[in-house]
């Protein structure tokens, strides 16, 4: 059986350059405020929260250079696969991990969370290109904005690309 091309570390790393003026992005227009997130466990954060930043990331206007564009998915559904293209021709799912902000008051689970940004059972090898595709794992936190500190916005901390096809199919390239 003939071996696909697969996504190199060479073009992860060049994709993860690229996409690195994400981190430190605030997300305004999501503000929230600090007393409501008191009523709040982390896990109903990352719901609200979540949807929206997926579909905000590709219209963020100061970082058009970043190359990512809402993808049509390739399931016709609202949860279809991949979220988006990049300019290089990746194609790029995104999973957010929201991160606890140890300065903000909210509720506390009554058990241990476990952060996970999991893929949904749709992302199977049938679906995944090998030679394109990419995860795009984003973790952000709710962060007081310095110009309102009554409110706490969602912001980029940190970013990884990683090979959706070793993910899928649990090999190394």
């Amino acid at each position: 059986m003939k071996k696909h091309k697969r996504i190199s570390e060479q073009e992860l790393e060049e994709l993860n350059e690229q996409l690195l003026p994400l981190i430190g992005t605030r997300f305004t227009s999501l503000s929230l405020p600090v007393v409501a997130i008191q009523a709040f466990e982390p896990s109903q954060i990352g719901t609200i929260v979540g949807a929206l930043m997926d579909a905000l990331i590709p219209h963020l206007p100061d970082l058009p250079h970043v190359g990512l564009l809402k993808h049509e998915g390739i399931l016709g559904e609202r949860e279809g696969y991949p979220d988006y293209k990049h300019g290089s021709g990746k194609r790029v799912e995104l999973k957010l991990l929201y991160v606890d902000n140890q300065y903000l008051k909210m509720k506390k689970p009554p058990t241990p969370r476990e952060p996970s940004a999991r893929l949904t059972q749709k992302v199977t090898v049938k679906n995944v290109d090998p030679a394109t595709d990419a995860m795009l794992l984003i973790a952000y936190r709710m962060e007081p904005r310095p110009d309102n500190p009554e409110a706490a916005s969602p912001t980029i901390i940190d970013l990884e690309v990683l090979s959706m096809i070793e993910l899928v199919d649990g090999t190394s390239a």
